[in-house]
C-alpha cells in the first residue's frame, strides 16, 4: 500500500518522515532492513537533514527513549517496553553505523545516476563516464561542429541557411546565423522539447526531415498567398461598395472607412493583425456605421451592398485568420529546425567523445532502457534490491522520474511492502524544471489503486497571526483565480486552483501573536521600505541573523544588497561570491588570455604590470593556472592568501573542465566567458540573508522581508512547444511534429489558443504557489513591500470590486482590508496594513533546526564489550605506522617517510622547486616542520649529486609521472623523464626500500616504451635516494 501524507508548510514533514523509516526499521524482521529502504528527496542539503534527523532519534531512542517524541508512537504498538525498544534502537544504530554506505537516504538524482550505471553497457557508455550537468555548453559545441564541417559538398544544407539568411533579411529582422542556432538548439535539447514531442506522438527524425520542412515552408507559403489575396479582394470589396453607395470615408463613423482600407493592398512581409474588438462590435449594429447627418434614406439605400461585403470581410478573421497566423509563426522558425537532425547527431557523438552524460538526457535513457521491464530486472542489474520506498517533495517530480519509478513502485506495492508519499502541490514551484504536480494532484491515486491519504493540518513553525493572515489570503485568492480564468477562458465553472488550496487552512501550535505588516508604496520607494522593515525588526529586538529578504530573481537580490551595504547593513547572499569578482583570479584569467592571444591589448596592458615569467610549456591546464599562481604569490602574496576561497573554487572549475574537454586554453577561455560561477555563501555570523523564493523552499527564518512582490504577475509570455493537428488544411500532410511557440493573449486568435489556456492555468497555479512559499518561511514575522496600485483600482476595491488583479501586490491590495489588518497611510504617501504584534522572544525553538540536536550528554560506551560484541578491528595493512615508542606517520615508517620523500620528488622540476614541494607537503599534513626541515636537507643533497650526473637541467623537457598508454591499452607512469634538446630520453625511478630486481625490469619496460615511440637514444636507471645509489638499466 502506498500511504499519501499531504504535508502543508511548516507541518512537521521531516518529522514524519524520519519516524516512518524508524518504524520500517522496528517492524521488519531482518536485521539489516535499512539496506531494502530507500528514502529519496530532491536536494543534498534536505538528504542530509533526513539523515540526520533519523540517525539522531535512534541515537536518543538508544540512550533514552523517553526523551524522544517518538517512545509513544512504538510503546506498546511496537514494543511492549522502553528496555525492548532502547535495545532494539541501539542494535539497528550499531549496525547502521558500521555499514553507512547500506543508508540510502538520496537525491533522486544521485539514485538515478546509480542505477544508469550499471546499464552502461547498454547505453555505449564507458562505465566511467561522468555526468554533465552544464548542458548548454555540450549544445553550444555541437552548434560549432556543425557549423565548422560545411563543405562545398554539403550544398542542400548551405542551401537552406542561406534561404534562412534571405527570409529573415526580407522580413526586416536581425540575423546573426550562429546565436540563432544555438538558440533553437538549446531549446531543441530541452526537457520540455522531449515531453512535448512525446505527447504529441512525433517522429523526430521525420518531422525534421529536409523534405518535410521543405514541404511545411511551401504550405504556410499557400496558406499565407491565398489568405491575404482573400482578404485584400474582401476589403477591396467593401470599399467598393461604399463608392458604389455614392459614400466618402468621412461620412462614416469611428474611422469605420479607414479601418478596412488598411487591408486592401497588402505588402508582402507585414504579418497581419485584426481589427479592433470595437471594430466587430460596430460592424454588426448598422446603426453605428454613419454619422449623424447622414439622412435615413441614404442610409436604408446603403445597408443591403455595405452588409454583404463587410460580413464577407470580417468572416476573413475566424478560422482563415487562425490558419493564416499559425502559418506565419511556424514559417518564422522552420529553418532553424532544419539543425535538429544534425544535431542530435553532432551531441550523441560529442557525449561518446568525451565519455560524458547530460543529466537531463540520462532521465530519458533510463526510462528508455526500464520501459517495459520488471523490477527484478533492474535489480538484478543494480546489485541492491528496496522494499520499502519513502519519496519527499514529490510535487517537485517530473513526469520522466514518476515514469523510471513506476516499475519499483508497483513491484513494492504487489509484495505487501508499505511505501510513503509526501508532497504538497501549494510548493510546486519547479514546473520550470519539468515538475509536474499533477501526479501528486491527480494521477498518482488513479494510477495505484492500493493508496491511503492523510493529511498533516497543523503548523508548528509560524506564530497565530501569520497562520490566520496565510489561512485566509490564500483560501481567497485562491477562488479569485479560478474566477479570473473562468472569463478568460469561457470555463465558468472552474475551480480547479481553489481545490488545490482546499487543505490550506491549518491549526495553529504556537500561542505567541507574531506580527504580519503590508507595505504599498511608489517602486522607487520599495528599497529604503526594506531598510526601514529591518530597523522596526531591530528595534524590536530581531537580530540581523533573524532575518532574510526574499526576492523573485537574483537581479532583485543584487540591487537590495548593494543598498543595504551602502547603509551599513551586513548582508549574505550567494551573488556576493562570484568567482569573477575576485581580483586575483581576473589577473589569472589575463595572463591566461595573453597566453592564448598574446596580441590582446587589455590582456597585455594587466599582464605589463607583473612580474611574471609565463612558462614555455605546459601540460595541464590546472598545472599551467598553478605555475602562474606561484609566480603571483612571489609578486603579492597577502592578496593570493586573502582570496584563496575563490582560487579554489577556480581551480576546481578548471579541473572540472578539462576532465571533460581537455586541455585546451582557448576552449577553456571560451567556456569561461559564457559562465559566471558563485561559491555557496557561507554563514557569516549577524547578518541579513538574502535569498530567492526558490531558494527558501523548506528552510523557515525568524522575520521574513518579501519586497518587489509586484514582480509575482499572473501571467508572463514566453516560448513553449506545441503541436497544433492541421487537419483538413493544407498542412495536414506534414508530419506530426511540435512548434516552437510564444504564447500570448494573441494566441488566441491562432491555433495555439488551447496551448495558451493551459499555459495559462499552469502560471496561475506556480505563481499562488511562489507566494505561499514566500509567505511561509516566516516564524515571528513578516513584512511584504509591493508597489502601490493605480488611483483607479484602488478606487475599484474601495467601492467593493475586488477579485481583479494582474500581480500579487494587486491581490494583497484588494484583500487586505478584508483580511483583519489594520489600514494606516504614512506620510510619505505610503499606506500600511497591519495584524499582530512584534513578539518579544525570538530566541524560540526552530522545529526543523539540526544545529542543536546533538548538545546532549554522551556517555562512554567500551569498544569492545563484556557481551562480546566488538565495536573496533584493528586493520593490519597499516602495521608500522605507529612505533614502539609512541612516534606515528613519517616518524615511526620508514615505508611512509618513503611515499612522502617520493610525493616530494614528484612535485620538483629543478632544485629551485624544493622549497615549495616541502612546504606542500607540511600544508597537506604529510610531516611536521621538524621532519620537513630533515626531508629539505636530505633531497638538497641528493638532487645536487644527481645534477652532477646530469639530472635535474633547466635546459630538458620534464615529466613528472607522466601516464604512458602502451599498446596493450595499460597506463605505466615513470617517476621522471627528461627530453634533452637533443632528444635523448633519461628515465629514473625513484626508489627508497632495499634493491629488487623487479625495480630494474619495470624501468626497463619504460625505455622500451620510448623506444616504441621513435626515441633511439633511451637511459634509464633506479635511484635508490636514501644511500644516493643510481643503478643503469639502460645505456645510452
Amino acid at each position: 500500500m502506498i500511504q499519501i501524507m499531504k504535508a502543508s508548510a511548516g507541518s512537521g514533514k521531516t518529522y514524519n518522515l524520519a519516524r516512518k523509516y524508524i518504524e520500517l526499521l522496528f517492524r521488519k524482521k531482518e536485521r539489516y532492513a535499512y539496506r531494502h529502504i530507500l528514502a529519496v528527496t530532491f536536494t543534498n542539503k534536505a538528504t542530509d537533514e533526513m539523515k540526520t534527523r533519523i540517525m539522531h532519534e535512534l541515537f536518543v531512542l538508544a540512550d533514552n527513549p523517553g526523551d524522544s517524541d517518538y517512545m509513544d508512537y512504538f510503546i506498546p504498538s511496537v514494543f511492549p517496553d522502553e528496555e525492548s525498544l532502547k535495545n532494539a534502537a541501539d542494535q539497528i544504530l550499531c549496525d547502521m553505523l558500521h555499514d553507512y554506505s547500506a543508508f540510502s537516504v538520496s537525491t533522486i538524482d544521485r539514485f538515478f545516476q546509480q542505477t544508469l550505471k550499471a546499464f552502461s553497457r547498454e547505453i555505449g557508455q564507458f562505465a566511467s563516464y561522468q555526468v554533465e550537468l552544464d548542458k548548454d555548453s555540450l549544445v553550444v559545441e555541437s552548434v560549432d561542429r556543425i557549423l565548422d564541417s560545411l563543405t562545398e559538398k554539403d550544398r542542400d544544407k548551405l542551401q537552406w541557411l542561406t534561404d534562412s539568411a534571405m527570409d529573415r533579411i526580407e522580413q526586416g529582422n536581425r540575423y546573426a546565423l550562429e546565436s540563432d542556432l544555438v538558440e533553437m538548439a538549446k531549446r531543441l535539447k530541452s526537457d520540455e522539447h522531449r515531453a512535448a514531442v512525446e505527447k504529441a506522438g512525433a517522429v523526430e527524425s521525420e518531422a525534421y526531415s529536409m523534405e518535410n520542412l521543405g514541404k511545411m515552408r511551401k504550405g504556410c507559403l499557400s496558406i499565407i498567398k491565398d489568405f491575404e489575396s482573400s482578404l485584400s479582394l474582401a476589403a477591396r470589396n467593401v470599399l467598393q461598395s461604399v463608392s458604389d453607395a455614392g459614400l466618402e470615408p468621412e461620412d462614416f463613423r469611428n474611422h469605420f472607412v479607414s479601418a478596412v482600407s488598411r487591408y486592401a493592398d497588402i505588402r508582402r512581409g507585414d504579418v497581419l493583425k485584426r481589427p479592433t474588438d470595437t471594430f466587430f462590435r460596430n460592424s454588426m449594429d448598422r446603426d453605428r456605421w454613419f454619422v449623424k447627418s447622414k439622412s435615413k434614406a441614404v442610409r436604408d439605400a446603403s445597408y443591403p451592398g455595405i452588409e454583404i461585403s463587410l460580413q464577407e470581410f470580417c468572416s476573413m478573421f475566424g478560422a482563415p485568420y487562425r490558419l493564416y497566423r499559425t502559418a506565419t509563426i511556424i514559417k518564422a522558425q522552420l529553418y532553424n529546425l532544419g539543425i535538429a537532425s544534425e544535431l542530435y547527431r553532432e551531441f550523441d557523438a560529442l557525449m561518446k567523445e568525451k565519455n560524458v552524460l547530460s543529466i537531463d538526457d540520462s532521465n530519458t535513457i533510463l526510462k528508455d532502457i526500464i520501459s517495459g521491464s520488471d523490477a527484478p530486472f533492474i535489480y538484478e542489474k543494480t546489485g541492491v534490491r528496496y522494499d520499502n520506498f519513502l519519496l519527499d517533495e514529490f510535487q517537485d517530480t517530473s513526469r520522466i522520474q514518476w515514469d523510471n519509478f513506476l516499475p519499483l513502485l508497483k513491484e513494492s506495492v504487489s509484495k505487501g511492502c508499505e511505501c510513503l508519499v509526501v508532497g504538497d502541490v501549494k510548493q510546486s514551484i519547479y514546473r520550470w524544471r519539468g515538475s509536474d504536480w499533477n501526479l501528486l494532484g491527480k494521477e498518482l491515486q488513479q494510477v495505484m489503486q492500493e493508496t491511503e491519504v492523510s493529511t498533516l493540518d497543523t503548523n508548528f513553525r509560524s506564530c497565530r497571526t501569520i497562520v490566520d493572515f496565510n489561512n485566509r489570503f490564500f483560501r481567497s485568492v485562491s477562488e479569485d483565480l479560478d474566477r479570473i480564468y473562468g472569463e478568460v477562458s469561457g470555463c465558468r465553472d472552474f475551480h480547479e486552483i481553489s481545490q488545490i488550496y482546499s487543505d490550506v487552512v491549518q491549526k495553529c501550535r504556537s500561542e505567541e501573536s507574531g506580527i504580519v505588516s503590508i507595505t504599498f508604496c511608489d517602486k522607487e520607494m520599495e528599497l529604503q521600505k526594506v531598510l526601514d522593515a529591518i530597523m522596526e525588526a531591530r528595534a524590536g529586538g530581531a537580530s540581523l541573523k533573524d532575518m532574510a529578504i526574499l526576492v523573485r530573481n537574483s537581479i532583485s537580490g543584487a540591487r537590495i544588497a548593494e543598498f543595504l551595504i551602502a547603509e551599513g547593513i551586513k548582508v549574505v547572499t550567494d551573488d556576493t561570491l562570484k568567482i569573477k569578482s575576485s581580483a586575483s583570479v581576473r589577473r589569472l584569467v589575463s595572463m591566461l588570455s595573453y597566453m592564448d592571444n598574446p596580441a590582446d591589448s587589455i590582456s597585455g596592458y594587466m599582464v605589463s604590470s607583473m612580474q611574471v615569467a609565463f612558462p614555455d610549456e605546459y601540460h595541464s591546464l590546472t598545472g599551467l593556472c598553478e605555475y602562474l599562481l606561484r609566480e603571483m604569490q612571489k609578486e603579492d602574496a597577502g592578496m593570493i592568501d586573502a582570496e584563496i576561497l575563490y582560487i579554489q573554487s577556480f581551480l576546481d572549475q578548471v579541473s572540472d573542465y578539462s576532465r571533460i574537454n581537455g586541455n585546451g586554453l582557448r576552449g577553456f577561455l571560451k567556456y569561461w566567458d559564457s559562465v559566471d560561477p558563485a561559491i555557496a555563501s557561507p554563514d557569516a555570523g549577524d547578518s541579513v540573508r538574502i535569498m530567492t523564493v526558490h531558494k527558501s523552499k523548506g528552510l523557515d527564518f525568524g522575520y521574513v522581508i518579501f519586497p518587489f512582490v509586484e514582480d509575482v504577475t499572473l501571467y508572463k509570455h514566453g516560448r513553449h512547444w506545441c503541436s497544433p493537428d492541421f487537419s483538413g488544411t493544407p498542412l495536414g500532410d506534414a508530419a506530426r511534429s511540435v512548434y516552437d511557440v510564444v504564447l500570448s493573449s494573441e494566441s488566441t486568435d491562432t491555433m495555439f489558443a488551447d496551448d495558451y489556456l493551459d499555459e495559462l492555468q499552469k502560471q496561475y497555479v506556480d505563481n499562488i504557489n511562489v507566494m505561499y512559499v514566500a509567505l511561509t518561511r516566516a516564524r515571528k514575522g513578516m513584512h511584504i513591500i509591493g508597489e502601490l496600485p493605480s488611483d483607479k483600482f484602488r478606487e475599484s476595491v474601495e467601492s467593493g470590486m475586488t477579485g481583479k488583479f494582474s500581480d500579487f501586490s494587486q491581490a494583497l491590495f484588494s484583500h487586505a482590508a478584508g483580511l483583519g489588518l489594520e489600514r494606516n497611510e504614512e506620510e510619505d504617501g505610503a499606506i500600511r496594513f497591519t495584524a499582530g504584534q512584534m513578539p518579544d522572544n525570538w530566541t524560540g525553538k526552530r522545529d526543523n533546526a539540526a544545529s542543536d540536536i546533538w548538545k546532549m550528554s554522551f556517555k562512554s560506551w567500551p569498544l569492545n564489550s563484556a557481551t562480546g560484541k566488538q565495536r573496533l578491528v584493528v586493520s593490519r595493512s597499516l602495521y608500522d605506522f605507529f612505533s614502539e615508542d609512541g612516534e606515528a606517520g613519517v616518524k615511526a615508517s620508514s615505508r611512509i617517510r618513503g611515499i612522502v620523500l617520493h610525493e616530494i620528488l614528484s612535485g620538483i622540476r629543478v632544485l629551485e622547486d624544493l622549497d615549495m614541494a616541502v612546504k606542500k607537503a607540511v600544508m597537506d599534513g604529510n610531516i611536521d616542520s621538524e621532519a620537513a626541515r630533515e626531508a629539505r636537507e636530505l633531497l638538497n643533497g641528493r638532487i645536487r649529486s644527481a645534477i652532477g650526473r646530469g639530472w635535474f637541467s633547466p635546459g630538458n623537457r620534464i615529466y613528472n609521472e607522466a601516464d604512458i598508454i602502451g599498446s596493450d591499452g595499460m597506463l605505466h607512469r615513470p617517476d621522471r623523464v627528461e627530453i634533452t634538446p637533443d632528444n635523448q630520453v633519461r628515465i629514473v625511478d625513484y626508489k627508497f626500500g632495499r634493491s629488487e630486481e623487479s625495480h630494474k625490469v619495470q624501468v626497463s619496460e619504460y625505455a622500451d616504451l620510448y623506444r616504441k615511440m621513435g626515441y633511439s637514444e633511451v637511459y634509464a636507471a633506479v635511484w635508490y635516494v636514501i644511500p644516493d645509489e643510481e643503478i643503469s638499466v639502460c645505456r645510452l
